[in-house]
């Protein structure tokens, strides 16, 4: 598979998914840092590890279970969580809305 090529209308689209307004130089900044990174991650690919021995982290199962029993431990009050907060409401914290109405969050069922 062609790794991504990382030019200005990929990084812009990436931005928008992320709901980042990014300058001309941020973006371009951006897209080289992308390119630096998929070409290590290429060239990482290209090591011969054919002689490399496996570990026993390959196989998890072969590992006893670190199990613990469940214990009920008593948490924070509401009010208790909710003293710190700057801001509250009946429901709990209130934050800033962060996901304007036609982005891609709201496709998603973000609100």
């Amino acid at each position: 598979m062609q790794p991504p090529a990382f030019d200005r209308a990929t990084v812009d689209h990436l931005a928008a998914l992320a709901a980042l307004s990014l300058s001309d130089r941020e973006a371009e900044s951006l897209a080289r840092d992308l390119r630096a990174i998929v070409a290590y991650v290429e060239e990482l690919g290209a090591v011969d590890t054919s002689e490399v021995p496996g570990d026993d982290t390959r196989d998890v199962t072969s590992v006893a279970p670190a199990w613990r029993p469940d214990v009920l431990d008593p948490g924070l009050t509401r009010e208790e969580a909710l003293g710190g907060a700057a801001r509250t409401t009946e429901a709990g914290f209130a934050v800033p809305g962060f996901v304007s109405a036609g982005s891609a969050g709201t496709a998603r069922g973000v609100r």
